[in-house]
C-alpha cells in the first residue's frame, strides 16, 4: 500500500539570504524524496511562506483499507 509522510517548513523570503537559504533547504529535502506541494505566504507581501511538501512511502498492506 502506498502511503504519504509530509512535513511542513517555514522560511524568510525577504532578502537574497533567506531565498538562498530557502532554495539549498528545499534542494535537501528533495534529495531526500520529497516534493512540494504548496507554497503558502503567511505575510502580507510574502516576506514569510508556508512550504508543504510530502514522501511516497511503500509499506506492507496490513490494514483492512480504512483511514487511521
Amino acid at each position: 500500500m502506498i502511503y504519504f509522510e509530509h512535513e511542513i517548513l517555514t522560511f524568510g523570503t525577504g532578502t537574497k539570504k533567506e531565498m538562498n537559504a530557502m532554495a539549498a533547504s528545499l534542494k535537501e529535502w528533495g534529495a531526500a524524496g520529497y516534493e512540494v506541494v504548496s507554497v503558502v505566504p503567511i505575510q502580507i507581501g510574502g516576506s514569510v511562506v508556508t512550504v508543504f511538501l510530502k514522501r511516497e512511502v511503500v509499506a506492507e498492506d496490513n490494514s483492512d483499507g480504512k483511514a487511521a
